[in-house]
């Protein structure tokens, strides 16, 4: 099924972290999941599908070492104009109602936050309001924000594991890193209120892509306690660095599966985020952003479609 790409704004009810919006049944029978102009869609239940934003196409990838929820949280977003798309992942240590808390906090900040371009406000609001909780978990995170009429990506992380980027015309796929520095900046949320948040700021060319991940990926052992690593995602970014999304990350999971020798994973919750930045805005920014904001709204658009097939 083609997917229709007009990012429109509509009213919607206020959905929790874990309500998914209406969708329509595809011909092979799986749930075409739509998601309005200025809404959040997530949680931390186990999703596999492609994903379409303003300006980003890919696939989310989340498994739960127990098969249903886990602690690895996932959301995307766009905002009332339709022309800044974000995504956010996240890492909660343990299961259960904790996690399903932090979720739920996650949605509401970054509902009331769609419409800031600076992605380290809202980890730094969030941080905030987790320390405020009190004793709980702890949470990495990393978020991006991605304007597409000037193809700028920024990037933050909390204490989380680095995103890749590909570089389409050098062929070439390598971690994006942000320089440490001394004193309270880039660590885990929930751990202290006062923490800042760096970022990296990119700006891409069409068909380069960007690999967000959890450490469930990188910490796969073998039977031998022999952990998949860094060096070893590279070499299987690297090898497959010329597919598109929807078979890299198949290809992906495959790779861990042969690491641990289990299928599904149950070490830890697995999570792997690629997007491809293409061109699929109908119109120029201008215009986009008026008729979002200004013009009847005859119908929702669709800011993604997320089919969900059957996990590799």
């Amino acid at each position: 099924m083609t997917a229709r790409r007009s990012f429109r704004m509509s009213k919607v009810p206020r959905t929790t972290a874990e309500t998914k919006p209406s969708g329509t049944a595809t011909p092979d029978g799986s749930e075409l999941v739509g998601l309005v102009c200025n809404e959040v869609w997530g949680g931390n239940r186990a999703f596999y599908g492609p994903v379409e934003l303003p300006g980003l196409r890919g696939v989310l990838y989340s498994q739960a070492s127990d098969g249903t929820r886990g602690g690895d949280v996932h959301y995307l977003s766009v905002c009332g104009s339709g022309l800044i798309s974000r995504a956010c992942l996240a890492d909660v240590t343990g299961h259960g109602e904790s996690v399903a808390a932090i979720s739920q906090t996650m949605h509401d900040l970054l509902r009331r936050s769609v419409n800031r371009m600076d992605e380290r406000k809202v980890l730094q609001r969030l941080n905030f309001r987790l320390c405020a909780r009190g004793e709980g978990p702890f949470v990495t995170a990393a978020a991006l924000t991605y304007f597409p009429p000037t193809r700028r990506l920024s990037i933050s992380y909390a204490g989380h594991e680095p995103a890749w980027y590909y570089d389409a015309a050098r062929r070439f796929w390598s971690p994006l890193k942000i320089a440490p520095r001394d004193g309270l900046f880039d660590i885990a949320l929930a751990v202290e209120p006062k923490t800042r948040y760096t970022r990296c700021l990119r700006r891409v060319a069409l068909g380069d892509r960007l690999l967000l991940l959890t450490d469930g990926v990188v910490e796969a052992p073998n039977a031998a306690g022999e952990l998949f690593g860094r060096e070893r995602l590279a070499q299987v970014l690297q090898a497959n660095g010329h597919q598109p999304p929807q078979v890299l990350i198949p290809t992906m999971v495959a790779a861990l599966r042969g690491h641990t020798n289990r299928a599904p994973l149950h070490h830890d919750d697995v999570s792997l985020l690629m997007v491809e930045f293409v061109d699929n805005l109908k119109s120029n920014a201008l215009w986009t952003a008026v008729r979002n904001r200004l013009l009847p709204r005859r119908r929702a658009g669709d800011v993604f479609k997320a089919l969900r097939p059957a996990a590799p």
